[in-house]
């Protein structure tokens, strides 16, 4: 079997489907061995991003200083700015909207009650030995805290993706400000650095089955399937709501590129299954790098700053989830929400979404408290209910983000007509 055939079988979306299935069996019907699984999942995530901050730093320096020496920065960022803006806006009202059509925590069965009850009642004895996230820690300061770096060297050994994005952007400026003829060699690096990094994460794509299957064999393994069975109807919720941010973005993508949908959907495939299987946006940057400039014909200058900059700073599928468990949690406690509180929603759902991108694990939900707080609403609550459906809504969430980001890219680019849906030699390894 050729290298070739080997790439376009690692991809194959039956096989991918088949390894995720298998491994969410196996954690489902024997959960130590599932448990043993986990850590090689791990591993191979880690691998996935082992190159994210590379690339990211490499494209978004790049793209800037190149839209500086051309002098189209300043209409550019702004249209940029205006997409997000109102991508994130309409997440927030979707979610808004559904919680308000069905009410995800209103009329709860009293079995679905009583496991919240024992949920949180279980969560609130654990404080005193657990250490918890506190809520002054989640708040909007903690964004602006985390965007300058100390250190950049720090920032870069400890993954810090949102004080490496301010740090590329400020040298990007710098860089695209010195002419054209001294930033040239340094743009020539940089080029090489970041084809480089892409290179090594299409050679991680042939192992992409089996890295699935332990993440899924890890995560069924873990999951609490009592607290799924209590909130099933926000679960299912929040389902629908990011089904209809995905057809919203397909369908722009189409329109834009005005080609057959079917090809567009093809040339993310890949992007798609990483997004899904490993519930990681910075993991899917280099796929969705190569698909959209590969067989979509994007602009390179384009996609390495809108997608960057936009998988760290427009989070609508996040933004999205917040809203919708803010209602979920108001009607728990069976709070009557005027329309300025729904106004509160609407924003907070947006800063918390944005400031839950440069968070890590259970601090990235706990941005909650950005919209509970004003609300009166409890915290710890919602936040001990979130990582619980954690591991079942984050892998669609992700792929709202990422398809959003590839949207965005698309609508601030002019591509050339669509490419046929064939692996290009750049991701043949």
């Amino acid at each position: 079997m050729t290298r070739k055939q080997l790439f376009n079988l690692a991809l194959n979306p039956w096989v991918v489907i088949g390894g995720i299935v298998a491994g969410a069996l196996l954690g489902w019907h024997f959960p130590q061995l599932g448990a043993q699984l986990a850590p090689l999942g791990s591993l191979y995530t880690s691998l996935l991003q082992m190159c994210v901050i590379p690339i990211l730093l490499t494209a978004v320096i790049g793209s800037i200083s190149r839209l500086f020496i051309h002098g189209s920065a300043q209409n550019y960022i702004l249209r940029l700015f205006g997409l997000i803006t109102a991508g994130l806006a309409g997440a927030s009202v979707i979610g808004i909207g559904v919680g308000l059509l069905w009410h995800p925590g209103a009329n709860l069965a009293p079995s679905a009650r009583a496991t919240l009850g024992t949920l949180i009642s279980d969560y609130e004895f654990n404080l005193s030995t657990t250490p918890a996230i506190e809520p002054s820690q989640a708040g909007l300061l903690l964004f602006f805290d985390q965007m300058i770096p100390d250190n950049i060297f720090f920032s870069l050994s400890q993954g810090e993706r949102l004080s490496v994005l301010f740090f590329s952007i400020v040298v990007g400026v710098a860089l695209g400000s010195i002419g054209k003829r001294k930033a040239r060699p340094v743009l020539m690096v940089l080029e090489a650095l970041y084809e480089t990094f892409l290179k090594i994460t299409s050679w991680l794509m042939y192992l992409l089955p089996i890295g699935l299957f332990c993440l899924a064999a890890g995560q069924l393994a873990q999951l609490g399937l009592n607290i799924v069975g209590a909130v099933l109807k926000l679960v299912m919720l929040i389902y629908l709501c990011c089904l209809i941010l995905l057809a919203l973005y397909s369908l722009l993508m189409w329109l834009r590129l005005r080609g057959n949908p079917f090809h567009t959907l093809e040339a993310l495939r890949e992007t798609m299954v990483v997004a899904l299987g490993t519930a990681n946006s910075f993991a899917a940057i280099p796929s969705a790098l190569r698909g959209l400039q590969d067989k979509l014909g994007t602009d390179k200058t384009v996609t390495d700053l809108v997608l960057p900059l936009g998988i760290t700073l427009n989070p609508p599928g996040s933004v999205c989830h917040f809203a919708l468990a803010t209602v979920f949690i108001a009607d728990i406690y069976g709070a009557h929400l005027n329309p300025a509180d729904y106004v509160v929603i609407f924003l907070g759902a947006v800063l918390a979404g944005i400031a839950a991108s440069g968070a890590p694990g259970a601090v990235a939900l706990a941005m909650i408290s950005i919209i509970l707080q004003p609300l009166g609403l409890p915290v710890d609550v919602a936040l001990i209910l979130l990582i619980g459906i954690d591991p079942l809504v984050d892998p669609l969430i992700t792929l709202v983000n990422v398809q959003a980001n590839c949207a965005t890219t698309i609508l601030m680019d002019a591509p050339q007509p669509l490419l046929q849906p064939t692996l290009q030699s750049a991701t043949q390894g």
